[in-house]
């Protein structure tokens, strides 16, 4: 008996069926539809809703969700998603109405999900993987109506273990019968000769291309005139524009977490709208136009361009994910993906890093 209970209990776990217990919505001193997720000194997140985000000081004491831990909030159409790093592979879904946050369903992942993507009104997908080992990486099919694993695939996507490197999701995307999964190249733990986490090998771009819903790995695309594509813990690595296109961003940056640095610069590479290919008359170097920064993290805003947060100085290894304000090493600029120029956003002040971007 207590055999097949630990099979049930563990088999519940796999399709992400626990129900988890509900935290406290705290409702908002200033509702609005602008959702925030803000991080205490001690690690714990408050996720709480705005109306105005500035000419006023936002505070989530007494108002909003707290969080089991350090989290990851993703849009996913029209909810919220959080999970990440804390609160036992937990993913919960949030909703706005009459603007207040509304605490949606809950499931629980036998492994840590470290990249999703929104695919319809019903569906979402996320990829899940350990922290260390060579183990598959699995993506779950999610419906979002009730917050359900409804499918999940494993894959190896691009095992390298006579490298002692594993591959770690940065992004994913889904466009026209294919799925998209921006990844970079990490040390496993198993090999002395490669620490956990370093990227010996980073100077490619790199994006695996899955047939959807089928979820069968196709192919991997590569080029080799910039770096890994997006950084831990991105969501917006692989961002569509208004004609289909797909751009990507590489950081080649110690700062963002690639050590030993790439030698090939920054920038932005184009998947055409209708190929599964990058664009080989396409690359905008975005260290070059800047004079000399590098790309923390960027979003797509429309009409063709990107916000990016800049890595002012690369010199320590993770450096842009202290948020500390000592010593600023991040910069705001609006990236011109067509004419390829950077304009410097002076008014929005130097400061420390953070994990995924809005």
């Amino acid at each position: 008996m207590f055999t097949s209970i630990q099979k049930s209990l563990l088999f519940s776990a796999a399709l992400g069926v626990f129900a988890a217990c509900q935290p406290t919505v705290e409702p908002s001193a200033d509702p609005g539809n602008f959702a925030l997720g803000i991080e205490a000194a001690t690690g714990t997140d408050v996720l709480l809703t705005v109306g105005e985000l500035t000419g006023q000081e936002i505070s989530p004491v007494g108002q909003g969700v707290e969080q089991p831990g350090w989290m990851s909030f993703q849009a996913m159409g029209d909810i919220i998603i959080a999970h990440g790093e804390a609160g036992d592979n937990q993913t919960t879904a949030y909703s706005i109405t009459d603007g207040q946050l509304v605490t949606g369903g809950t499931l629980i992942t036998e492994l840590g999900l470290y990249s999703a993507c929104n695919v319809d009104d019903n569906t979402m997908l996320a990829m899940g993987l350990p922290r260390a080992g060579y183990e598959n990486r699995v993506i779950f099919v999610i419906d979002k109506t009730n917050m359900s694993i409804t499918q999940r695939v494993e894959t190896k996507i691009d095992e390298r273990q006579e490298e002692g490197l594993v591959v770690w999701p940065t992004d994913m995307h889904v466009r026209d019968g294919q799925l998209f999964v921006s990844y970079y190249l990490v040390g496993s733990g198993e090999l002395e000769a490669v620490p956990a986490f370093a990227t010996p090998n980073s100077n490619q771009a790199r994006v695996a291309v899955f047939s959807y819903p089928g979820l069968e790995l196709e192919k991997i695309i590569t080029d080799d005139r910039t770096s890994d594509v997006g950084v831990y813990l991105s969501t917006t690595a692989l961002e569509e524009d208004e004609s289909g296109d797909i751009y990507t961003f590489s950081t080649s940056s110690n700062a963002s977490g690639f050590f030993p640095t790439p030698t090939n610069p920054s920038g932005f590479l184009r998947i055409p709208s209708g190929s599964t290919e990058f664009d080989d008359g396409y690359f905008f170097n975005f260290e070059e136009a800047s004079g000399g920064y590098k790309i923390n993290n960027a979003v797509y805003a429309g009409n063709g361009k990107m916000i990016v947060r800049m890595v002012m100085d690369d010199a320590a290894t993770w450096g842009t994910y202290d948020p500390v304000t000592e010593a600023p090493t991040c910069a705001i600029a609006v990236a011109d993906l067509e004419a390829q120029t950077v304009t410097h956003i002076t008014d929005v002040p130097t400061h420390g890093g953070e994990w995924g971007m809005a």
